[in-house]
């Protein structure tokens, strides 16, 4: 059975479909039970303290160094901060052995004995343990990824041209190539600011904390295209397949996101909107995701009148939209809805999957809104804690307000129970609906 997908790059348009995959559908129960592994907020934390712990214990021997002869100011740079935050923020399930390789330059920067070589041993096998106990446990969700593999059938259709958001350099977060590229990007402005402005007319002119700008740039870059090809294997290891799962930001390998602020152009639009006027859609930086534009709150069909004016039973034809409740926007919108999303590209603990539209679905039930996609994959501290996380449609997160903190006058409280959603929607004067 093909069914005709549609993706979160190439979603608009009427795209014509591309690769077909074979797909597998994955009841609650069994999303619900996905092997556990230690929670990535852990796995920083037992890698990057200790990390930390270390360095300081060594740090006059380190900066004593015949390869590091500089103070510790010389070493902190724009291109330094910037590394170390990407290999703590960016790390996740690879930290550990970025510790292990952290821990043997140091190693190699003092040549130790007695003591201390003694105690860089002990750092050594411990960074080595963790990485290896890291890798055995996530190795549970690899094996029942390959499970639901080798049960998939049938087929569904990846947008054309979606084959792109698997690719190398996708692996990783925006976040951290932006930061390597900054970490570059730095000592070459330096540099040509020295040679306009100094005395400086080689590179050999140039003071060690420059060298260390470059050295830092380059480890940087570095670990992140190392760090994006070994996800980027795994996923070809595994091999390309969908999978149907709950819509439930509250179970899983992989929490939801969802565009709050936002309307998808191809559904939403009409001749009466007026979003595309909004100033936020004259900006120059591109969305995240090209379906979306930014949801004027004066459109006389988006806006915040256009909602509040509506009778009941008109607002519970729309009530299921996120564009409704904005920056309000909550979990509960989902909850209880038993709706379903259909993901590619789970390939183990850091992947990050899209979302891949489908005419029909496998399982049954409703096909979750274009609206929620899946986040990358990772543990949290509790599953049944995590929250939707809202968005714009330029990727940036929005805190969402609640209604103990209104201020606004109330309109009305509307059920939303007929929907399958466990809540209810307060209007209010002056502002978007509220989900308690």
């Amino acid at each position: 059975m093909a069914t005709a997908g549609n993706s979160q790059a190439g979603y608009a348009g009427g795209a014509t479909t591309g690769q077909q995959i074979p797909v597998r559908q994955v009841s609650h129960e069994e999303w619900e039970t996905v092997p556990r592994t230690i929670p990535n907020f852990w796995v920083a934390a037992a890698t990057w303290l200790p990390l930390v712990a270390l360095v300081v214990f060594v740090r006059s021997d380190l900066l004593h160094s015949p390869y590091l002869d500089t103070s510790f100011w010389n070493i902190v740079s724009f291109s330094m901060v910037a590394t170390v935050l990407a290999m703590i923020f960016g790390g996740g399930r690879q930290a550990p052995w970025m510790g292990l390789g952290l821990g043997a330059g140091i190693y190699f920067l003092l040549a130790p004995a007695g003591d201390l070589q003694r105690i860089l041993a002990v750092a050594l096998a411990y960074f080595l343990l963790l990485a290896l106990a890291v890798g055995v446990l996530d190795g549970r969700l690899r094996r029942q990824l390959r499970t639901w593999k080798r049960e998939a059938a049938g087929g569904i259709a990846l947008a054309q041209g979606q084959e792109r958001d698997f690719g190398i350099f996708k692996q990783m977060s925006p976040t951290v190539w932006n930061l390597a590229l900054g970490a570059l990007i730095y000592p070459l402005l330096r540099l040509g600011w020295e040679l306009a402005s100094t005395e400086v007319h080689s590179l050999h002119d140039l003071d060690e904390g420059y060298r260390l700008d470059v050295l830092a740039a380059v480890v940087l870059l570095g670990i992140s295209l190392l760090v994006s090809l070994l996800r980027w294997m795994r996923l070809k290891s595994m091999g390309l397949f969908a999978l149907e799962i709950p819509a439930d930001h509250r179970i899983g390998p992989t929490s939801l996101r969802a565009y709050g602020n936002a309307i998808l152009i191809e559904k939403e639009e009409t001749e009466a909107c007026l979003c595309r006027n909004d100033d936020k859609n004259g900006a120059k930086k591109e969305f995240a995701d090209p379906r979306f534009i930014f949801c004027s709150e004066v459109c006389p069909v988006h806006g915040v009148h256009a909602v509040n004016q509506r009778s009941a039973e008109e607002f519970l034809g729309i009530a299921a939209q996120p564009w409704v409740y904005g920056e309000n926007l909550n979990g509960k919108l989902l909850e209880g809805t038993g709706q379903r999303l259909v993901i590619a590209g789970l390939s183990g603990w850091g992947s990050r999957p899209v979302s891949v539209r489908a005419s029909l679905l496998y399982g049954g039930g409703k096909q979750a809104s274009a609206y929620f996609v899946p986040a990358s994959a990772r543990e949290p501290l509790n599953r049944t804690k995590r929250r939707l996380v809202v968005q714009t449609p330029a990727g940036e997160s929005i805190t969402a307000d609640t209604f103990e903190n209104n201020e606004r006058a109330e309109i009305d409280r509307i059920d939303l129970r007929p929907l399958g959603v466990e809540a209810q929607a307060v209007r209010v004067h002056g502002g978007r609906p509220f989900l308690i």
